[in-house]
């Protein structure tokens, strides 16, 4: 009797545990959306007062590490854009995960695949005495691959929401140091591809400012 009752615990919390995976990733969302209501204030009142600016077009390559599965990967970037004051930017970009993290599925090791197309905004809210605080809000729709000698076997829509802040230092003239936190959500189909996708997101980079070098040489 006692069996039976543990049997029917264990499907019962199968069959619910994907509803409470759900109802405890919308919890998180509406929690971070509160503690950045503030940001998207100033965000969207930054945007109505830079708009009319004359922008300036911009490309960037884009690193930032996190987590698929508790297992560390890196996603690669290429972002392009406009830029408005110097305190506003926005754009398009493709972003893939680079990762040597092969999973199991039917018994066997194969590659996980990601790819997206996001929109992003970006914001800088300060910027004094060489030290600049930007933050980020990505959304992108991409896809999520397992592949097994490059040939997919199997396959899900994803949907890709990104938020993170990000601090740079200027430490010469033309060179930065910077380093940033945040949080990917990502919404798939999770019978298809059996990982854990969503995670914090960490930034790290070494930024050349080609503007100032470009002033300079104009100058000359």
């Amino acid at each position: 009797m006692l069996m039976k009752k543990n049997i029917n615990n264990f499907f019962i919390f199968k069959l619910i545990s994907p509803y409470l995976s759900f109802v405890r990733t919308f919890f998180l969302v509406i929690v971070l959306n509160l503690f950045g209501l503030n940001f998207n204030a100033q965000l969207l009142d930054s945007i109505s007062k830079n708009i009319n600016s004359k922008p300036i077009f911009f490309i960037k390559l884009d690193t930032r590490g996190s987590f698929v599965s508790n297992r560390h990967v890196r996603i690669n970037g290429i972002k392009g854009g406009l830029c408005f004051n110097e305190k506003l930017k926005i754009g398009l970009g493709y972003n893939w995960l680079k990762s040597n993290y092969q999973p199991i599925y039917n018994a066997e090791n194969v590659n996980l695949v990601s790819h997206n197309v996001s929109t992003f905004v970006e914001y800088f809210f300060i910027n004094k005495n060489d030290f600049e605080f930007n933050a980020n809000v990505q959304i992108a729709i991409g896809n999520i691959q397992y592949q097994q000698n490059k040939i997919r076997i199997a396959n899900s829509f994803a949907f890709f929401y990104e938020q993170s802040i990000t601090a740079e230092y200027r430490v010469l003239k033309y060179l930065g140091l910077g380093f940033g936190l945040g949080y990917r959500f990502v919404v798939y189909n999770k019978t298809a591809i059996n990982e854990k996708l969503s995670a914090p997101v960490y930034i790290a980079r070494l930024k050349l400012y080609f503007g100032d070098i470009y002033k300079d040489l104009k100058e000359k």
